[in-house]
């Protein structure tokens, strides 16, 4: 489990002192598929971060199956950290090596000794004809997917998506909601995934959290097409938020 408990944080801006998480609680279930959702600048990245201790609150605290993260000693806080995966916006791909090189990198970082074979996360990303290709060869969608890859390599608890397809366009986008709902299933992590897209949120996710100017708006539980009707509320709440409606 994931526990947030009253978390702030502030950054010092060109027009003074930014709150960017204003005394946020949240608790995320083991092997949930939970959605953090807001406009630009809401402070959701911010929280993210938390969690796998690249950025530390002002106050509050940050607990890991009851483990406060601010209180790990170095060994420990790199123990924690190898736990977690995460996925990019920009997809962080080093343009001088090969999809297979990429995908190795967090191998080459620390020494993980339960790992995915290569070719076992080449074949869930479907890329394995692209591994000796560089990422200027490849689609947006393709560059995504080895983020992916690379994310799962390591088989990770926790996987964190900090606006993982907001470069994609809406058939990419699909894909690679496909392509992370599967991962789920078949991997069994706790996935957090911080978007401002309210399909990615529907397609994905059990419950979300509506985070505006820093503050927690409300934790919703996310309705099936079974419950359509449900969802078409939180989907009126969102879009209130996010300044749509």
């Amino acid at each position: 489990m994931i526990e947030l408990k009253s978390v702030s944080k502030k950054f010092n801006g060109q027009h003074g002192v930014l709150k960017a998480v204003d005394d946020i609680s949240l608790s995320i279930e083991k092997n949930e598929l939970f959605g953090v959702i807001g406009e630009s600048g809401a402070g959701k990245s911010t929280l993210l971060r938390f969690i796998n201790a690249l950025e530390k609150p002002d106050d509050g605290q940050v607990l890991v199956d009851g483990v406060d993260v601010q209180q790990l000693t170095k060994k420990e806080l790199r123990l924690h950290q190898k736990k977690i995966s995460m996925i990019f916006q920009q997809f962080n791909l080093l343009s001088n090596k090969t999809v297979e090189e990429n995908i190795h990198l967090p191998l080459e970082m620390y020494d993980y000794k339960h790992f995915l074979p290569m070719e076992t996360v080449l074949d869930f990303v479907v890329l394995k004809d692209k591994r000796h290709s560089y990422p200027a060869e490849l689609s947006g969608g393709q560059k995504q997917r080895v983020g992916i890859a690379r994310a799962l390599i390591t088989r990770p608890t926790i996987l964190l998506c900090d606006e993982p397809t907001s470069a994609l366009d809406q058939s990419t986008t699909k894909e690679i909601v496909d392509v992370l709902k599967k991962a789920h299933q078949q991997f069994g992590m706790t996935v957090v995934i911080v978007t401002h897209e309210l399909e990615v949120i529907k397609e994905l996710c059990t419950r979300a959290a509506v985070i505006e100017e820093g503050k927690l708006i409300d934790t919703i539980q996310v309705k099936r097409k079974k419950e359509q009707k449900e969802f078409q509320t939180y989907h009126q709440r969102a879009l209130e938020v996010l300044g749509d409606a």
